[in-house]
C-alpha cells in the first residue's frame, strides 16, 4: 500500500467521523503535546467535535500550545468514564506519537474492547498495530513532521495556533535542531511553519528560558552530583526523591535535564 493510499484512508476515516478523541503516550513530551494540540485545532476547523485527553499531567511549559485545559485520565477523568458521559459518542480515536499499548496506560483496555476505530500518527519503529489506519514514517524526526505532511496532502487549513504547535513538536523532538535526526526535511518544514506565522525566538524563550524556580533548583541539585569516571570518558549524575520534596519540583520537571 502506498503512502497516498494510507493518506486517503485516513482522510476518509476522519471525514466520516463526528466526535473524535485525541490522545498520546504517557508522560507527554513536546512532540506529543504539539501533535495533540495541532490535531485538535485542525479537526475543530473541520467542524468536528474534538475531545483531547492526556494520560499523564501536562508539563506546564507546554500548556501554551493548547487553547483550552486538557483533562488528564486518572485525575480529571476516571478510566471507566471514557466509555460514557461526554466520551460516549466518540466514533474515532486519534493517537499521536505512539503505536504501543504499553505507552497508553489507562486507555489500553478501552482501545482493545470498545470497537472504536483508531488512527495512529507516529514516527517510531515499535508498533502494536492498534490502529485501523496508521500513518507512520520512521525517517521523520518527529511525529509532528508526519502529521504536517499529512495535513499538506489533505489540504486542510493550518491556523497559526496549529502551526505553532507543530513547530514545537518538531523543534523539541530534534533538540531544537541539534540532534542527528535534524535533516533538510525538518528545516524546510519549519521554514514553512514560520511563513504561517510561527515566531521561533518567542517559542524558544517559553520552552527553554522560562524555568520555574523549583525546576531551576532541581537542575542545580542534579548538576551538583556530577562525577567523571574512566579518565573523563564517563559522567554520572542523579536526582533523589528528597530533592523533589526539598525543591518543590514535580516529576515532569526532569524533562530535558539529562540533555
Amino acid at each position: 500500500m502506498t503512502r497516498e493510499d494510507v493518506y486517503r484512508q485516513a482522510i476518509a476515516l476522519i471525514e466520516s467521523s463526528h466526535s473524535i478523541l485525541v490522545t498520546t503516550h504517557t508522560r507527554p513530551d513536546g512532540d506529543a503535546c504539539g501533535c495533540v494540540a495541532a490535531i485538535s485545532e485542525v479537526l475543530r476547523s473541520l467542524g468536528k467535535k474534538v475531545q483531547p485527553l492526556l494520560l499523564s499531567p501536562l508539563p506546564q511549559w507546554y500548556a501554551f500550545v493548547f487553547t483550552e485545559r486538557v483533562p488528564v485520565l486518572g485525575k480529571d477523568i476516571r478510566p471507566e468514564d471514557v466509555t460514557r458521559g461526554t466520551f460516549a459518542d466518540v466514533d474515532l480515536v486519534m493517537i499521536a506519537d505512539t503505536g504501543s499499548y504499553s505507552q497508553l496506560t489507562g486507555l489500553e483496555n478501552y482501545l482493545r474492547q470498545s470497537g472504536k476505530p483508531a488512527l495512529v500518527i507516529d514516527h517510531h519503529i515499535t508498533s502494536d498495530k492498534l490502529g485501523q489506519v496508521e500513518i507512520t514514517d520512521e525517517t521523520a524526526g518527529a511525529a509532528g513532521l508526519v502529521f504536517y505532511d499529512f495535513l499538506k496532502y489533505a489540504r486542510w487549513p493550518i491556523t497559526q495556533m496549529a502551526a505553532q504547535a507543530l513547530f514545537v513538536a518538531i523543534a523539541t523532538d530534534t533538540g531544537w535542531f541539534q540532534l542527528s535526526n535534524t535533516d533538510s526535511r525538518v528545516y524546510c518544514s519549519c521554514a514553512e511553519l514560520v511563513d504561517l506565522g510561527v515566531k521561533p525566538t518567542e517559542l524558544y524563550r517559553k520552552l527553554y528560558q522560562d524555568f520555574s524556580h523549583a525546576r531551576f533548583k532541581l537542575m542545580v541539585r542534579m548538576l551538583n552530583t556530577l562525577e567523571l569516571h574512566l579518565d573523563g570518558r564517563y559522567a554520572s549524575q542523579h536526582i533523589l526523591l528528597k530533592d523533589f520534596a526539598e525543591t518543590g519540583a514535580a516529576f515532569e520537571d526532569t524533562e530535558n535535564l539529562i540533555n
